[in-house]
């Protein structure tokens, strides 16, 4: 203690000290942290809203490429109808049914992929 009262440095640190204790003690008061159970709670919310955005990043990403499939599609389905039907001098009439058949099973599963993936988001929304 005589140290203490001799040097100007221990002096102005006990006196900070002594401030800082006294405001920590006012802010005890006033101040009441969040229950283990909220902050518990809050964690968990946060770790299964963030499982949830990695499982349907896949479904983002079918979805875009399933738009992008359909445009395709679509600007193909235009050359095929601007062309009257003749797609290509090697493509015969079988050949050319096989295509139109494996084309409209594509577009029946992307499409229907679409639709339940837009589905569950309208569902979600609600």
């Amino acid at each position: 203690m005589a140290h203490q009262k001799n040097c100007a440095d221990c002096r102005e640190a006990a006196m900070l000290a002594q401030a800082l204790q006294q405001d920590a003690s006012e802010l005890a008061t006033r101040y009441m942290p969040p229950s283990a159970e909220r902050v518990w709670a809050a964690a968990e919310r946060h770790r299964q809203m963030a499982a949830l955005a990695r499982a349907t990043r896949f479904l983002h990403i079918l979805r875009i490429a399933g738009l992008v499939y359909a445009v395709i599609f679509a600007l193909w389905g235009l050359h095929v109808l601007a062309a009257r039907g003749i797609v290509a001098p090697w493509l015969d009439g079988k050949s050319l049914n096989v295509v139109m058949e494996g084309a409209g099973l594509a577009v029946l599963f992307v499409g229907s992929g679409l639709w339940y993936t837009l589905r569950g988001e309208r569902r979600q929304a609600s």
